[in-house]
């Protein structure tokens, strides 16, 4: 989930972080540390808080395999 996508939703960074009891400040940081991806956490919250009106959007995410799978395909 790009940070455009909660902005647009509830109209400005202040009222998406309140609608899931974040920070304003949040945005800055996932904009200048986290190329404008919303943290996962925070993303999750905003699809349970929007009852997936905003999605995931799982592309922006990485998923990192379980212990038990890298060791296998070792």
């Amino acid at each position: 989930m790009r940070i455009e996508d909660p902005i647009n939703y509830f109209g400005s960074a202040t009222k998406a972080a309140a609608a899931i009891g974040y920070a304003k400040v949040c945005f800055g940081y996932w904009r200048n540390k986290n190329n404008g991806i919303v943290s996962e956490r925070a993303a999750m919250r905003f699809v349970e808080v929007t009852n997936g009106a905003l999605e995931l959007g799982i592309e922006d995410y990485s998923v990192q395999p379980k212990q038990e799978e890298r060791k296998q395909a070792a």
